[in-house]
């Protein structure tokens, strides 16, 4: 089932191609770097690399303009997609752009020594993009050790009562946020084989809990079938099987980014993606 799976998503996900040879969120939308970066690891594609290496910035960024709001945070996932010197060029960019610093309060608390990496330039560190820059330093510059270990730190902090991973803390007003299948994916792609061994069993757990309760949506069912095969669980079958009755009754509503990702938890892309220790 995987295989035909496979093909049926990789053919879609082609489908969707711009014009210009990048990828839009969903067909027929202007190319962005995210959905392109992510169609470039999952298809190894040399069109989607080219427009990520033509739109890449003289810093290294990759980004989007939302009127004053600048966007970059896809530069790491750009990084795992790109060949050199561009990746370098964006995986200098990682390192430069670490979220600004911002001082816990009792509303919201959470250890202010740690960085992360924001959404936005000079922005909080979130789950999400501190994940995928650590993934990306892990795989393509392991000796940047001191940002390695502010991400995987701020991930341990923000990790939620019991397990897993909210989109940005754990404790709001003094209420425990819960956990969600997406975020958590992305936390257990950087996070494998980490040495934490609790955090990472924690975050497992709560990883195979949640696909089955969020199996509705297909993005968050793609990520989790890449986090889990990645990490060699038991479910990854399951959830891939998942995946492919969510495909075949939604097409994921022509997610694209839903489509690269189900192309790379289930195809040799994640090969690209497996940090190996």
């Amino acid at each position: 089932m995987t295989g035909s799976a496979q093909v049926a998503y990789r053919h879609a996900l082609l489908a969707a191609r711009s014009p210009d040879g990048g990828f839009g969120p969903r067909p027929g939308l202007p190319s962005e770097p995210e959905p392109t970066a992510l169609a470039a690891l999952a298809l190894d594609d040399e069109e989607a690399r080219g427009w990520l290496a033509t739109n890449q910035r003289t810093d290294g960024t990759l980004a989007m303009s939302l009127g004053s709001v600048e966007n970059d945070a896809a530069t790491a996932l750009a990084s795992l997609a790109l060949t050199d010197p561009a990746r370098a060029r964006a995986l200098d960019a990682v390192e430069a752009t670490q979220a600004a610093s911002f001082p816990s309060t009792p509303a919201i608390p959470f250890d202010d020594r740690l960085r992360g990496w924001p959404w936005t330039r000079d922005a909080f560190g979130w789950v999400e993009p501190t994940a995928h820059a650590v993934l990306a330093l892990r795989l393509l510059r392991p000796e940047s050790s001191s940002a390695v270990n502010d991400g995987i730190g701020l991930l341990r902090d923000r990790e939620c009562v019991g397990g897993g991973w909210n989109y940005g803390n754990r404790v709001v007003l003094d209420e425990e946020l819960p956990p969600f299948a997406q975020p958590t994916a992305v936390a257990m792609l950087a996070l494998q084989d980490v040495e934490d061994a609790e955090l990472w069993q924690r975050g497992m757990t709560t990883l195979r809990r949640l696909w089955r309760l969020e199996s509705a949506g297909g993005l968050s069912l793609a990520v989790a079938s890449a986090a889990l095969r990645a990490n060699r669980d038991p479910d990854a079958a399951a959830c891939a099987a998942a995946l492919s009755d969510n495909f075949s009754r939604t097409r994921f509503s022509d997610d694209v980014v839903a489509l690269a990702w189900a192309v790379i938890a289930t195809g040799p892309g994640l090969d690209r993606l497996e940090v190996q220790t």
